[in-house]
């Protein structure tokens, strides 16, 4: 009987453990994930973009004179340097996203520490003992 209670205690601890390290991280990465999702969304509207920017001027060149032409090409560069500006934004929102990530981790280690500290000195008071 006591084998058993053992043997289910330690299933219980091992699921236990289990689903916390599954569930913390998902909790914790949707906004980061939200924000790369989003990124790779405008990188691949990017391309495409550039992909029908370059059929477009490639079709509307011969039929058109040069001035038509070269208005086309200002047209494309100008949306392409738009886009371009729009899609460094996001990646620096992302930046900012991990800085302030490693800033709280880095707060979390320190309060870790301070804890560590208070719990030795709490255990052993006369190492603690002022001069």
């Amino acid at each position: 009987m006591k084998k058993s209670i053992i043997v289910l205690a330690a299933i219980a601890v091992a699921l236990l453990m289990a689903s916390t390290v599954t569930a913390v991280p998902q909790v914790h990465s949707m906004p980061v994930m939200k924000i790369v999702n989003e990124v790779e969304q405008k990188k691949t509207f990017f391309e495409e973009k550039i992909e029908g920017f370059s059929e477009k001027i490639a079709l509307d060149v011969e039929p058109k004179g040069i001035i038509d032409t070269i208005i086309a090409i200002i047209q494309f560069i100008i949306e392409l340097i738009m886009e371009l500006i729009q899609f460094i934004a996001d990646l620096m929102q992302l930046g900012n996203l991990i800085m302030a990530l490693i800033e709280a981790i880095t707060a979390l280690i320190s309060m870790i520490t301070q804890f560590i500290e208070w719990i030795m000195g709490i255990l052993n008071p006369e190492s603690f003992v002022s001069p």
